[in-house]
């Protein structure tokens, strides 16, 4: 039996990037972490390509969701990406979790829900492994601290989370 193994080092490799990056959260650092280092490259392309490829897919499923959520709540159809937006208006964050909630990254219970940022993030990257780790723990770490009992409000703070961490990978998705 080998002692080390590509396939075994990796639940290894997810807990140190979930150690550095919940180390990295926890610190507050200001410099950028720049999510390319931690990625394996599969084949010759790299991983930055595979999602650019990718992504457009999950762009449409949000932008659906949007369209929908926007009707929905009577807002105007030329509606600003809420994505960085840092004080929108009460309706503004409840739209955020309506289309949080419906493409189900916001659960029922106003939490975020890590399997579908999982599912999601296994779409995007071709199943890589080591990015669905790092995006889990993103996503539990955007989860920790936050109490507000309006869902809008939760929405809105998911939002500022996860729009930093679009923005410190170069990740260009937006609703």
């Amino acid at each position: 039996m080998k002692p080390s193994t590509p396939v075994a080092a990796i639940p290894l490799m997810t807990i140190v990037v979930a150690v550095l990056l919940q180390t990295h959260c926890v610190r507050g650092q200001t410099q950028a972490f720049d999510l390319a280092k931690l990625l394996p490259k599969t084949g010759t392309e790299p991983i930055w390509a595979v999602i650019d490829r990718n992504l457009p897919q999950v762009q449409e499923l949000v932008t659906a969701a949007r369209m929908e959520c926007i009707q929905k709540l009577q807002l105007p159809r030329d509606q600003r990406p809420l994505v960085k937006v840092a004080n929108p208006s009460e309706k503004e964050k409840c739209l955020v979790e309506c289309v949080l909630k419906k493409i189900k990254l916001m659960d029922a219970d106003n939490k975020l829900n890590v399997g579908q940022v999982e599912k999601l993030t296994s779409l995007v990257t071709q199943d890589n492994k080591m990015a669905i780790a790092v995006s889990s723990s993103m996503a539990q770490a955007c989860s920790r601290g936050i109490s507000s009992k309006n869902p809008c409000e939760v929405a809105h703070l998911f939002n500022q989370c996860i729009s930093r961490q679009l923005e410190r990978n170069n990740v260009k998705l937006v609703w």
